[in-house]
């Protein structure tokens, strides 16, 4: 990898770490529009025994620094993201008060009684959703969004707020990552607000994020660039690798090297591969649980979802997207997270090779670009 352009214009790297790699994306503004500036991964091995990169925060600092050299990244201004599976999520309907500390005491007492730890050992943020569902902000920390006067629905004075947050301890591991990197952190999104960003930008209709990443399967339900419903599961790239390995009897190098092949190879039209298809049923039955639970959302508008956009760094599985479009009829694609970028015209081939794994690092970087 190496830089493609930078200069005197203001630039923000975007962060991904995930559960065996680390991608970066650094994005400046040429003309008013996001421009790419170098890109870099790096496959994590487990160090000292981490099987987590949140295990041993050194190491994962030390090779994030690594990364950031060997792509030649020029800022500090950084953001990332909490991994789904890892962040509390839910929406409020709650009477509304005028009094802004008082709504916000609000919003946290009723949050409180939902929350999977103690709410006093998390870091929570909230945002009012009818001013994110015009304006398509993204996700705010509780003291900057209780400087907002909450948006109000007239006819029953309630408001609707979508709370999300993480325990602490996991808030802090980040940090003490970012600092080991030396790098200057400057918020902590969630991938399902990075993935908007990436693939859905002001698309309003109701859409459906699958990000399948090495370990778990991403499932985002959004309608108005409002993520109204993430889900984790725990399938993802390595079930497929491990199913290689277990039936042609390779070894665990050879088995994710012909699996990458395979999505490499990949064209429309293509049907699913035998070996594929317990994963991808599995798959299936989590897509239609999570549309039963967002058709019954009293707060989306659209009760069915209009498309499905595959991402992460199994989404060009052969067959994959053809298979779920026959199975749930429903349009799906392969998202393209470097549409709404600027880039020199002779890497298109070698970043739509890599695009699938670098969303939500785009999204991240896209932030405050954005705003």
């Amino acid at each position: 990898m190496t830089l493609f352009g930078g200069g005197r214009t203001k630039s923000f790297l975007g962060v991904d770490i995930g559960a065996s790699s680390i991608k970066v994306v650094e994005l400046g503004l040429e003309k008013g529009r996001p421009k790419l500036l170098t890109y870099g991964y790096s496959e994590r091995q487990e160090m000292n025994g981490a099987a987590s990169p949140f295990d041993d925060v050194q190491a994962t600092g030390k090779l994030l620094a690594h990364v950031c050299k060997e792509a030649g990244v020029k800022t500090v201004h950084t953001m990332t993201a909490l991994p789904t599976s890892g962040v509390f999520s839910t929406i409020l309907t709650l009477p509304y008060r005028k009094e802004k500390r008082e709504m916000q005491t609000l919003v946290d007492v009723e949050a409180a009684k939902l929350t999977p730890i103690p709410f006093e050992q998390m870091v929570t943020y909230s945002t009012y959703l009818d001013d994110l569902g015009k304006k398509n902000i993204p996700v705010q920390k509780k003291e900057e969004a209780s400087s907002l006067k909450p948006p109000v629905t007239e006819e029953k004075k309630l408001t609707h707020v979508l709370v999300t947050g993480a325990a602490k301890t996991l808030v802090q591991k980040y940090v003490e990552i970012f600092k080991t990197a030396k790098l200057d952190l400057q918020a902590i999104d969630t991938e399902a607000f990075a993935l908007v960003r990436a693939l859905i930008g002001k698309d309003r209709s109701a859409t459906m994020v699958i990000d399948i990443g090495s370990k778990r399967t991403n499932l985002v339900l959004v309608e108005r660039a409002i993520p109204f419903l993430s889900r984790s599961i725990n399938i993802g790239g390595d079930t497929i690798t491990a199913r290689l390995q277990e039936q042609m009897q390779f070894s665990p190098t050879d088995a994710e090297r012909m699996k990458r092949d395979l999505g490499g190879s990949s064209i429309s039209g293509e049907k699913l591969p035998p070996l594929f298809e317990s994963f991808m049923h599995a798959l299936v039955n989590e897509i239609r649980y999570a549309l039963q639970l967002f058709a019954s959302m009293e707060m989306t508008q659209q009760k069915k979802i209009e498309k499905i956009i595959l991402t992460g760094g199994s989404a060009h599985l052969p067959g994959a997207a053809e298979f779920l479009a026959s199975t749930l009829n429903i349009n799906v694609y392969r998202g393209d997270p470097w549409a709404r970028l600027t880039y020199p015209e002779p890497l298109q081939p070698a970043l739509d090779d890599i695009g699938p794994r670098m969303s939500v690092a785009i999204g991240l970087a896209m932030r405050d670009l954005d705003s």
